[in-house]
This record gives structure tokens, sequence and C-alpha cells, in this order.
């Protein structure tokens, strides 16, 4: 098992991405099912910014 995260750039803070869900921003996580059936954890980091309010308005 591998865990990916994705983060947002040049946000107001650095990202904790030690660990699942450490991270102040509150970040959510999902597993993704690879070919071999074997399953990753992706972590998605929300931005202090709140740059995710005005992508989703578009």
């Amino acid at each position: 098992m591998t865990t990916y995260h994705v983060e947002p750039v040049d946000d107001l803070i650095e990202h904790d991405t030690s660990g699942q869900e450490d991270c102040v921003c509150g970040p959510r996580s999902r597993p993704e099912k690879t070919d071999d059936g074997s399953v990753n954890w992706i972590v998605v980091h929300n931005s202090l910014d709140g740059r995710e309010l005005s992508e989703e308005a578009r």
C-alpha cells in the first residue's frame, strides 16, 4: 500500500504529508484500486487561501 498526497501549490502553509490525515487543512482520503488489485490511498489537501471556492464556482 502506498499513500499519495495531492496538495495545493504556493499555499499559505506547508502541508503535513507525514501521515494519513494529520494536516491542519483537514484533508480527505480515499482508496484507489490499482490494475493489479492492490489499494493505494490518495490524500487530497485543502488550501487555506480558499481557492477551491472560486474553482468550484466556474
